[in-house]
């Protein structure tokens, strides 16, 4: 049910609050390969770079990841949990626990950036000269077959539903939608949108049902202005073609760009590791790691770097 206090934009639509998926055609000129391929590499290039535009250093030899490792587990262990866990493993099974994983992550933190650059440089695509300012990724003026007026659309791109959820949803709702209320170049309806790169918990929905609008517990929903549309409808409205054709295109260009380079020199890295722990006196003489040695070493009683 929508708020009363929504200024309900004047567009047609197929229920209560979604707007008419007529004015939504799944894109017929599908991209080609190539065009997809090239978004992809502009995405994961963009990605890669810091706020300066410089990129950010990668860790690639084994005695830069051994160090990378030996700070992480000095600055994000805990020093009980921590501690009783490596005092039943070996020394040089620390590597894989660690570094591989804390790789993972940050390969993580990188893709989600990857997926809204990826979707922007879809958009441009599509709609060229479009941009995003404030809140929203991207503003874009779309026709709409069977409502002449057209639509501005107001997105922000997501990697995925949870990373806009809980608590703030109805504040980023109405961050969002503070921009075409307060746009005062606005000649058209408007609609805002949060746009969702990966399946909501691994489930992809078809074309039609991979929009929906949010609402609180009593089923009101926050804006009737505002949609979330899932990859299964985002995909082929942008490019034509379904979202498992984009992954697999990704996929395909990954390792040039989110190389894992923990797996590449683990049996190194590991031998390594194990050799600066030694050092370090962590290690006892059946191979584990003792337990009060390394919570000495977590909490400022050893330096790692001395070793």
């Amino acid at each position: 049910m929508a708020n009363k206090k929504t200024n309900i934009q004047p567009y047609l639509r197929d229920s209560v609050d979604l707007a008419a998926i007529s004015m939504f055609p799944r894109l017929q000129d599908t991209f080609a390969d190539a065009a997809i391929i090239a978004a992809i590499d502009t995405a994961f290039s963009l990605c890669l770079k810091d706020k300066k535009g410089d990129h950010k250093p990668l860790l690639d030899s084994p005695e830069q990841l051994v160090e990378k490792c030996l700070s992480h587990l000095k600055e994000r262990s805990d020093p009980i949990l921590s501690s009783y866990f490596v005092g039943q493993i070996k020394a040089e099974q620390i590597f894989d626990f660690d570094a591989v994983s804390h790789e993972m992550q940050r390969h993580r933190m990188s893709i989600g950036l990857f997926y809204q650059y990826l979707l922007l440089e879809l958009f441009k695509m599509r709609w060229p000269g479009q941009g995003g300012y404030g809140e929203s990724d991207l503003v874009a003026e779309v026709d709409t077959p069977g409502f002449d007026k057209g639509l501005r659309l107001y997105m922000s791109i997501k990697k995925s539903a949870d990373t806009v959820g809980g608590q703030d949803l109805a504040g980023a709702i109405s961050r969002l939608e503070s921009l075409p209320k307060n746009d005062k170049n606005l000649n058209r309806p408007y609609l805002c949108v949060f746009g969702i790169a990966t399946p909501d918990r691994g489930k992809l929905l078809p074309y039609e049902k991979d929009r929906k609008i949010k609402g609180n517990k009593h089923g009101q929903a926050f804006s009737v202005n505002c949609e979330h549309w899932g990859p299964g409808f985002l995909f082929p409205y942008v490019t034509g073609r379904e979202p498992g054709d984009i992954y697999r295109l990704a996929y395909g260009r990954v390792a040039k760009y989110f190389p894992f380079k923990a797996l590449e020199h683990r049996e190194v890295c590991a031998e390594l590791l194990r050799q600066r722990l030694s050092a370090l006196g962590l290690v006892r003489e059946n191979g584990t790691i003792d337990p009060e040695m390394f919570l000495r070493f977590v909490t400022g009683g050893l330096d790692g770097k001395s070793a």
